[in-house]
């Protein structure tokens, strides 16, 4: 039976600059665009799990201001349920800038804001929950509150371990799937990834702390292994890419929506991939528009 998804996490209004270079200290560099986009990887992965077309609950916090009031409904008109919802009074919404090269890389900077008043103790765990999705936007200590109640519900636990965050042993330990990027995963394995084969020889002990672990490798594909299996290696799906910025996010809701729909992991993964892949393929102005119809048929071409 298909389960639903809740995911607790941040939201962010997101300014998004493309230059052709990123800068260095003290310089400046003309723009060529400029736009204003709901984000925060708890919005972006709970809009990306309802479009892959299972029920997604939202939990995060918001400021009583114009840009919350924008990301509430970015992610009701989505199909996510925001009952969870929390709204500060005299708080201010969570902003980013994001810049992003001709290549599609991207660097962020993030201001928390009204993300880190965000109260763990108001959140119950509705019923057929099958996975609580997590990042690290969210104090720690509401991460673990939540983990703790979804674990205690009979729900699984997935974590988007990113931005990194050190000494998390309770979170790695109540949770069932690890997602991370590149950068994590070397921080986590303590190497660099020069090639697959070397995060396919790191994702091993990552699976000994949690029992399903998959890494992004960015244009280079992904890792991914479940206890007691063996790594796998995907390369990345063809497709000239419009931008990164979000695809890991759109990647953790699909994955999360698969997951919850009954599928097996590597299957899950496969999927998720595909999404990703055709994220980051669509314009920005056409995302909006994805659905699981455009990500099975990516997979589709994938297979032939």
């Amino acid at each position: 039976m298909t389960k639903h998804v809740l995911v607790a996490g941040s939201l962010h209004h997101d300014l998004v600059v493309n230059v052709e270079k990123f800068p260095i200290a003290d310089e400046y560099l003309p723009g060529h665009s400029l736009r204003y986009i709901p984000g925060g990887k708890g919005g972006n992965q709970a809009i990306a799990s309802a479009r892959n077309g299972v029920v997604t609950w939202f939990a995060g916090r918001i400021g009583d201001d114009e840009a919350g009031h924008i990301m509430a409904a970015n992610l009701e008109a989505a199909g996510v349920d925001i009952s969870m919802l929390q709204t500060g009074a005299g708080e201010t919404s969570g902003a980013s800038v994001a810049i992003v090269n001709p290549f599609g890389d991207f660097g962020a900077i993030i201001v928390s804001g009204a993300n880190l008043s965000f109260d763990a103790n108001a959140v119950a765990i509705p019923a057929d929950t099958g996975y609580l999705v997590l990042q690290n936007e969210l104090p720690a200590g509401a991460n673990v509150a939540l983990a703790r109640k979804a674990k205690a519900s009979g729900a699984l636990v997935m974590l988007n371990d990113c931005p990194i965050r050190p000494a998390h042993e309770e979170l790695l330990y109540l949770s069932d799937i690890l997602v991370l990027g590149q950068a994590e995963g070397e921080a986590m394995a303590g190497r660099s990834f020069s090639s697959p084969k070397v995060a396919l020889e790191a994702i091993i002990p990552l699976a000994d702390k949690v029992p399903r672990v998959a890494i992004m490798l960015g244009a280079g594909g992904l890792v991914h292994m479940e206890r007691g299996g063996r790594p796998e290696y995907h390369p990345a799906m063809k497709g000239k890419p419009e931008s990164m910025h979000g695809a890991m996010d759109f990647f953790v809701g699909a994955l999360a929506s698969q997951m919850a729909s009954g599928s097996e992991f590597e299957a899950a993964v496969h999927y998720g991939q595909a999404a990703a892949s055709v994220f980051m393929s669509t314009p920005v102005e056409r995302r909006d528009l994805i659905r699981a119809t455009q990500v099975r048929a990516r997979l589709g071409e994938d297979d032939r």
